[in-house]
């Protein structure tokens, strides 16, 4: 219902629109039948002037000056026009009807004149300008004199428009004609005569300099603006006054006359009748209010109770979103507490290894020190330095052990890294170095020379792949000639790391459940079956994935797929 006012307005509007272009147009052909009744008025004179014997005579045998300034001052004085004369070839007025006047056009030099320029090739010239002699504007009309089909000079007529600027100043309308360089030639409105709608170039302004056509002074832009187009005429605001216009080109000429009408009325009738229509809307809308009142407090009771129903289950539904949050926390902390009890399960398979990795450099520690002992007592002191020196690398080879163990069981700290794919391959092996010579199993290793850099967690994915190593070795138990190959692989975005065996193989109801919880594939009840689960967790994590299956001659084979780091310039 508040909608019918504005469409009121709108309709009320249009039709107003309409009646006004209908207007302007009834205006527009008024002002435009007035300007060419003024200057068609005067169009015969030069055609007249240019056919008599008179002229003839004065451009080709040299006929009386007197006489002929006499004849144009006549003619000039009957028809009512501004001024008549005559140029020879070269531009220069030979005769003219202000021949009396101080301020005469005989002598004149106009050859710059385009109207003369016109006549001259044979046409009939039209040109709006300023007067050379005492700067009045005027319109001027030429035509070529010919003797035996040859230009021999040029008859023009010069018309004063000032009394139809005045004729539309009295109407109280706005209206004025532009040529095609914007400059305003004739207006209702004094201030803005020889104004530009335009600004100009400096071409346009040579040009105009070069025919003396406008005072220099007075060429001036008009600030305005076109806003919108409504139907047949454009909104356009010229200084703080907002007009509509309508425009219509004068034919036979580069000028063009606009009509202009305030927008105050077609706005005034719009909002007037728009208000109208809201009172009555507003208050149709105050009685249906009124008779809605009572329904409108039954339905606020209900859905106050209906709200107080919301807000409880809102409440409930916190409760158990801080629940699951809690819950999802306890899961975390659980899956990281079973991660690390997997490592330091594999720790406790791998201490035979470990033990037998320190035992050998202790043992021979003690072998180089008790020489050195027995070096100092026979007062041999040159061998000690060697023997020291063998001494320190076991030391080395130690700290390399314990190191490797201690970043293998810590804790992770979640944080991700940039490494290279193939030290963490590399260390792992070394931890299964020695299960690998217990169980007598062959390593094939194939890695790429150049670094493979991924982002992660470098200590989970080294416990990834010993479990895959220990998985391997222990499905290869009884298998004649037994081997583990590992390969890495480099793509265009991804790393592949191949690790296989030449074991039973995976039994196929064990295959489709590899990755879930306490599915094991090792003999005799040894492990629980989170050893995978929790690979897939951890490379999942990393954004890659892992895969197992067995290969098609015979064990089984593992592959996992991670994405490359970028380089650093990309990130």
């Amino acid at each position: 219902m508040l909608g019918i006012p504005f469409l009121v307005g709108l309709v009320v509007y249009y039709n107003y629109l309409q009646d006004l272009e209908r207007v302007s147009n009834e205006r527009l052909t008024l002002y435009e039948s007035t300007l060419n009744s003024a200057l068609q008025k005067y169009e015969y004179l030069p055609y007249l002037v240019a056919k008599t014997d008179i002229a003839h005579q004065l451009l080709t045998t040299g006929k009386d000056l007197t006489e002929v300034n006499m004849f144009l001052e006549q003619a000039n004085l009957k028809a009512g026009s501004a001024a008549l004369y005559i140029l020879n070839p070269d531009g220069i007025v030979v005769a003219a009807s202000n021949w009396r006047e101080k301020n005469n056009f005989v002598g004149l030099n106009l050859s710059f004149r385009p109207y003369f320029k016109d006549a001259l090739r044979g046409n009939d010239g039209k040109f709006f300008g300023v007067g050379v002699t005492v700067g009045k504007p005027g319109f001027y009309i030429s035509h070529p004199i010919l003797v035996n089909r040859k230009v021999v000079g040029v008859a023009t007529v010069k018309i004063v428009l000032s009394q139809l600027e005045a004729l539309w100043q009295e109407g109280g309308e706005t209206v004025f004609v532009a040529d095609s360089n914007g400059v305003i030639v004739l207006s209702s409105r004094p201030s803005w005569k020889y104004r530009t709608l335009a600004a100009l170039s400096s071409d346009i302004l040579d040009t105009i300099h070069e025919r003396w056509q406008y005072p220099e002074l007075k060429l001036k832009y008009l600030p305005s603006k076109r806003t919108s187009r409504m139907g047949a005429m454009e909104e356009v605001t010229i200084g703080t006054e907002r007009f509509l216009e309508k425009t219509r080109s004068i034919p036979d000429m580069d000028w063009e006359i606009r009509y202009l009408m305030q927008q105050d009325a077609l706005w005034e009738r719009t909002l007037g009748t728009s208000l109208t229509s809201f009172v009555l809307v507003g208050l149709a809308i105050l009685t249906r209010l009124f008779l809605r009142e009572r329904r409108q407090k039954e339905i606020s009771r209900q859905q106050a109770i209906e709200a107080e129903r919301v807000r409880a289950i809102n409440r409930q539904l916190a409760q158990e979103i801080e629940e699951r949050k809690r819950t999802e926390q306890e899961l975390r902390e659980a899956q990281e507490e079973l991660i690390q009890a997997g490592k330091l399960a594999a720790l406790g398979e791998m201490s035979t290894a470990v033990a037998h990795e320190l035992n050998q450099p202790i043992a021979a520690i003690k072998t180089y020190i008790a020489s050195c002992k027995l070096m100092m007592a026979r007062n041999k002191p040159e061998r000690l330095e060697e023997t020291l020196t063998k001494i320190s690398d076991l030391g080395d080879r130690l700290a390399k052990v314990t190191g490797n163990l201690k970043s293998f069981v810590r804790k992770s700290s979640n944080k991700k890294s940039e490494f290279d794919l193939r030290l963490a391959i590399n260390e792992s092996l070394t931890l299964m170095k020695h299960q690998f010579q217990v169980e007598a199993c062959d390593l094939k290793l194939t890695l790429p020379d150049e670094p493979v850099f991924i982002l992660g967690d470098r200590v989970r994915l080294e416990q990834v792949l010993i479990n895959l190593f220990r998985n391997a070795l222990d499905s290869l138990q009884g298998t004649p000639s037994p081997f583990v190959g590992v390969t890495l692989s480099l793509g265009m975005e991804h790393a592949k790391i191949h690790v296989w065996d030449n074991g039973p193989g995976i039994a196929s109801e064990v295959g489709k459940r590899l990755f879930e919880p306490f599915v094991t594939t090792k003999k005799d009840g040894v492990g629980v079956g989170l050893g995978l689960s929790i690979s897939y967790k951890i490379i999942k994590e990393m954004g890659g994935e892992i895969r197992g299956g067995n290969r098609d001659g015979s064990g089984a084979e593992f592959v996992i797929r991670l994405p490359l780091s970028k380089p650093l310039e990309e990130g």
